[in-house]
């Protein structure tokens, strides 16, 4: 059996895990066993989940772990010398000493902010910071600064092959998915307002004061697709 092991030598806000059945931090039993994190761990292999048959998506924000920081509420900094993984169905952070086949949980409630690095360092600070409805979320800040901040909330659910849509049974989709669900938000005057779609109407309605810079930005943009990456040279060029 496995057991998860306080290490309270640490910190304070974290809990480590895991040698037992990992359901009781709270791994569902439709994302299977998060197994490996023995000794037989060498890798992401052995955190993936349903290995025994194919599935696309991913329920973590990278493909393995990666390198990063977090820290507490009481500014503790845990980076150098661990390497990160966060979980987007759970909304939680594992991290890990390198080298290591001790896997820790941070507790959410205690967690003031943590990076991951990737393509680019992102940072994720707990939604409920903005928002006392988003607990138990983490909002990962896309602008951190300027007069309107843009954020945003990946919600990754797991979504069972449907064999009766004969589309994709055509297709010879036969694949469970990770699918995301993005939610952007723009923060600004002390106020989180979320963008209900990614689209021009949605975000004059949350803009109606910046009018007339949304006209020359659209005109200049008309026969550009509304991507994540014109959302940001839109509220970059708010900010301007």
């Amino acid at each position: 059996m496995r057991k998860i092991i306080f290490i309270s030598t640490l910190l304070l806000f974290f809990i480590a895990g895991f040698s037992q059945d990992i359901s009781s931090v709270g791994i569902k039993d439709e994302f299977k066993t998060i197994a490996g994190f023995g000794r037989r761990q060498t890798g992401f292999e052995g955190i993936q989940t349903y290995t025994n048959h194919s599935v696309t998506g991913t329920q973590f924000f990278t493909e393995t772990w990666a390198n990063g920081s977090v820290t507490s509420i009481i500014k503790q900094t845990i980076s150098e010398g661990f390497v990160f993984l966060y979980d987007k169905v759970r909304q939680e952070l594992f991290f890990k000493p390198k080298d290591s086949d001790i896997v820790l949980l941070a507790i959410k409630g205690q967690v003031k902010s943590f990076i991951i690095n990737s393509d680019k360092p992102h940072t994720f600070f707990p939604a409920s910071n903005y928002d006392p409805a988003l607990k138990d979320n983490f909002i990962e800040l896309i602008i951190p600064s300027g007069n309107y901040q843009l954020l945003k909330i990946t919600r990754t659910t797991f979504e069972k092959a449907n064999m009766n849509d004969m589309e994709k049974v055509k297709q010879g989709d036969f694949s469970d998915k990770f699918v995301d669900h993005v939610t952007y938000y723009i923060y600004h005057n002390n106020e989180l307002k979320k963008l209900s779609a990614l689209k021009e109407g949605s975000l004059r309605k949350i803009l109606k004061d910046e009018s007339k810079k949304l006209d020359a930005f659209f005109e200049k943009h008309e026969n550009d697709e509304m991507t994540e990456e014109l959302l940001i040279n839109l509220i970059s060029s708010l900010n301007s």
